[in-house]
């Protein structure tokens, strides 16, 4: 009888349901794993009898780490992208000079514009925007042109609204 563990006795290790490791079942069966086998893998020939041998705890910290300092980076670029945000609307609306003051739908419906000029805004996207169905935007769309002095909101070719500024 063998001392190390067969190929038949690892096949049966893991079609098994119970969840240990392979040691703890050799353990179990009085045996041991074999593992003085030769290499072929460069680190292991380099590295020799070197142990690299990590505690769960230790790779648990470094990916609580890791992943801490990804989210605070992914939080300062965020409010580094909406402060731009916000101050590119800020110089985009002090361009414009309007005849009255804007509601607050038209003030949103103009900050949608102005994050998106040169591009085409349709209609459906304001009223996603907005929470309202499409034919109430165009009021909007209609009311923001009576107030802005300029003639910067103008139609797309193929549908759709175009700010220019």
């Amino acid at each position: 009888m063998s001392q190390y563990l067969t190929k038949e006795e690892i096949k049966q290790w893991r079609s098994s349901l119970e969840k240990i490791t392979l040691e703890e079942y050799a353990r179990r069966l009085g045996k041991v794993l074999e593992e003085d086998k030769k290499t072929s893998d460069i680190i292991d020939i380099v590295m020799q009898n070197e142990k690299r041998l990590y505690s769960s705890k230790e790779k648990t910290d470094a990916k609580s780490q890791i992943v801490s300092i990804a989210k605070k980076s992914v939080d300062m670029q965020d409010t580094m992208l909406l402060s731009n945000e916000k101050s590119t609307l800020a110089s985009v609306k002090e361009k414009i000079t309007c005849k009255k003051p804007l509601t607050t739908r038209e003030d949103a419906v103009l900050e949608h514009f102005a994050k998106n000029k040169g591009k085409i805004v349709y209609a459906k996207d304001l009223a996603t925007l907005l929470g309202l169905p499409t034919d109430y935007v165009y009021k909007y769309i209609k009311n923001l042109r009576t107030k802005i002095n300029e003639e910067i909101l103008q139609n797309a070719d193929k549908g759709g609204y175009i700010f220019n500024i």
